[in-house]
């Protein structure tokens, strides 16, 4: 009995030992060593890929240097894993196997926040540029405009300087009426309207036939406007034509009228010029001159004092100012030889006088001068 006993426990001892086990008999479960190096491998070629991509799209949307290189679009968060990551017992086989968890790799990088970055800074400087220029072109317009409204165009050029000179040294006797003129030169802006009287012989036809030798200018006699048909003096606009088609394509110019005297007597006709020389085309830069033998007219003076400027007085000349005259008219027609005392008296005597308050001024002026010194030196004597 007892052995029988001792070969059943030996019998069944052997059916159920490791080494007769049908478990075993299966094909092993590979070691979690070979597993961790398996998946290792996959982890570190998909993190190669991913890093590529990320390289590519960075270049292609060319993020600036200032962009923030710990951005979270750029960093890959992984699970590294390790041999002490997962613990097993080589024993304990028939646990069930230990699943691994990937946490997922985060890639995706805002390209179009980059872009959208980059053309917002571009837009800003061209909005500052925009804001610094429009000032600039408003400025340089301003600085234009008020150069075509100064009389810069005229006193500073070297011919209008040449002008002022000249007459300086040869319009005799009107020292005070000729630094007005100067005056309402340096004042003059576009459009101006003066007017000069004096008697005759006092250099106001001289001043318009100087200004002609240096300066643009257009002289006109009343009796050419006088000359006009009537359609001239019925309508004020005619007349004004008539006047801006004699004027040139000058920047400036002089419109001298000459012997206005001869007009003042007809009410209607001083109306009429007012109005045209009032509306004359002011896109031109114009200095209307007037000259007026004596005084005018009570009827005529109002309707041209609305319009001028300037009103300048020239006096009558003295005995002593035509003998300059004189002088001056012999060196312009280079008289050979040169007049003598006596023939520059003969001449004197010759012109008509008369006597304020002991002052002697001549009727005519210097208005006879070149004929009278021409025939002194044809003659030889006076």
């Amino acid at each position: 009995m007892d052995e029988s006993m001792n070969s059943v426990h030996s019998i069944s001892a052997m059916d159920i030992s490791p080494a007769t086990s049908p478990k075993m008999t299966l094909n092993p479960i590979p070691s979690n060593h070979l597993l961790l190096n398996a998946f290792q491998q996959q982890q570190e070629s998909l993190s190669n890929m991913l890093f590529s991509v990320e390289r590519q799209i960075i270049n292609k949307n060319s993020i600036p240097d200032d962009y923030d290189n710990n951005s979270n679009s750029l960093c890959l968060y992984t699970t590294v894993l390790t041999d002490n990551n997962i613990q097993t017992n080589p024993d304990e086989s028939n646990q069930p196997r230990q699943r691994i968890k990937v946490e997922p790799v985060s890639t995706v990088v805002d390209s179009n926040s980059v872009v959208n970055k980059t053309e917002l800074k571009s837009s800003r400087k061209s909005i500052s540029k925009l804001i610094f220029l429009i000032p600039l072109l408003f400025l340089i317009l301003y600085i234009i405009a008020q150069h075509k409204n100064t009389s810069s165009i005229l006193p500073r050029t070297s011919n209008w300087q040449n002008a002022s000179e000249y007459l300086s040294k040869n319009l005799i006797g009107q020292d005070q009426g000729l630094e007005e003129f100067k005056d309402a030169m340096v004042k003059h802006k576009n459009f101006s309207i003066v007017i000069i009287e004096g008697s005759i012989g006092t250099g106001k036809t001289y001043l318009a036939s100087s200004l002609e030798k240096f300066l643009s200018t257009t002289l006109i006699s009343t009796n050419d406007l006088l000359g006009l048909s009537k359609h001239h003096w019925t309508e004020p606009d005619h007349l004004s034509l008539y006047l801006s088609s004699c004027l040139s394509p000058s920047l400036f110019q002089f419109l001298i009228i000459d012997d206005l005297d001869l007009l003042t007597t007809n009410e209607q006709y001083c109306q009429i010029l007012t109005s045209a020389l009032h509306s004359i085309n002011k896109n031109k830069n114009l200095f209307i001159l007037l000259l007026q033998t004596g005084k005018m007219a009570s009827k005529c003076k109002e309707s041209f004092d609305n319009i001028t400027t300037k009103s300048i007085q020239f006096n009558k000349l003295q005995r002593q100012h035509i003998r300059t005259c004189i002088e001056n008219e012999a060196d312009t027609q280079n008289v050979q030889p040169p007049l003598n005392d006596q023939q520059i008296e003969n001449i004197l005597n010759s012109i008509e006088y008369i006597n304020e308050q002991g002052i002697l001024y001549g009727t005519t002026g210097c208005k006879q001068i070149p004929s009278l010194v021409m025939l002194a030196s044809k003659k030889g004597s006076y």
